[in-house]
């Protein structure tokens, strides 16, 4: 199977060019936001916050993603002119780090629920699944740009997609990391979605989230072909190791009752009533 590359302009109005990059990551967002706005009705979220959740959360995501890359990729970034300085903020032409839009949009939630006095592990729960869902769609985004791709493959008999992606830039056949990650976020998105729905303590369908993407990315790095390194360690594979390794042990901790999170105020309610 043979997925050609595309223009990264979809269409252009005027002086206006509309990327394909754009337009994946806003379709991400909107279906991650709907999936979030589902869970927090079974939440007793009112919808009103929802919206005012989403005008919080989006951008600070945004910035932070956009500010973690651009820290972590500095040689990208060599300011030499008013045109190098402007292309900092140039997201339309790729580059966010999902580990930045975590802390960004987590901050802007955080605003969200002090200011409307919603608990704030609730509303975390609730984006969880739609967040990994939104990931998982958004990285067509990276192969609209054709960025986030592993080690070059020479095996003429790889050289097929889903395994292997063709950059132009390069000249020849690479890892399709962007789809695989794709696959095991879609896996993690029916895990959270299933947590979700079964749990009965707060923070535990975040933290499961949290556990399973920071695996994800370990994975990830030890193929991507810019990952950091510092001598043979590749950073981003010992950073997501370490994050994973607490998540999970939090996770325990959340079940065996040594940290006490609360139970969602739905259910709460039901037993209540029961």
């Amino acid at each position: 199977m043979i997925i050609s590359s595309i223009d990264p302009i979809a269409f252009e109005v005027g002086s206006l060019s509309v990327r394909w990059y754009g337009i994946f990551i806003t379709f991400a967002i909107l279906v991650g936001y709907t999936v979030t706005c589902l869970n927090a009705k079974k939440r007793g979220i009112p919808f009103d916050f929802m919206l005012e959740l989403f005008l919080w959360v989006v951008p600070f995501a945004v910035v932070f993603a956009r500010l973690s890359y651009v820290l972590f990729h500095p040689s990208d970034f060599i300011v030499r002119s008013w045109a190098d300085f402007g292309d900092i903020f140039a997201i339309w032409k790729g580059g966010i780090s999902i580990l930045g839009a975590i802390p960004g949009g987590a901050l802007g939630a955080f605003i969200a629920c002090k200011r409307n006095k919603i608990p704030f592990a609730e509303v975390l729960d609730s984006i969880a699944p739609g967040l990994v869902l939104g990931q998982a769609l958004g990285r067509w985004g990276n192969w609209a740009n054709q960025e986030l791709y592993g080690q070059e493959i020479l095996n003429e008999s790889l050289q097929v997609f889903p395994i292997a992606v063709y950059i132009d830039a390069e000249h020849g056949w690479f890892q399709a990391t962007f789809f695989y990650e794709m696959v095991l976020n879609l896996i993690g998105f029916a895990i959270l979605i299933t947590v979700f729905r079964k749990s009965k303590k707060n923070l535990i369908t975040f933290m499961t989230y949290f556990a399973w993407y920071m695996v994800v990315r370990a994975i990830m790095e030890v193929f991507r072909a810019d990952a950091i390194s510092v001598g043979p360690v590749k950073i981003g594979v010992l950073g997501c190791s370490i994050l994973a390794a607490i998540s999970m042990i939090v996770i325990v901790l959340i079940y065996c009752r040594k940290i006490h999170t609360g139970t969602p105020r739905v259910l709460q309610n039901e037993g209540e009533n029961e």
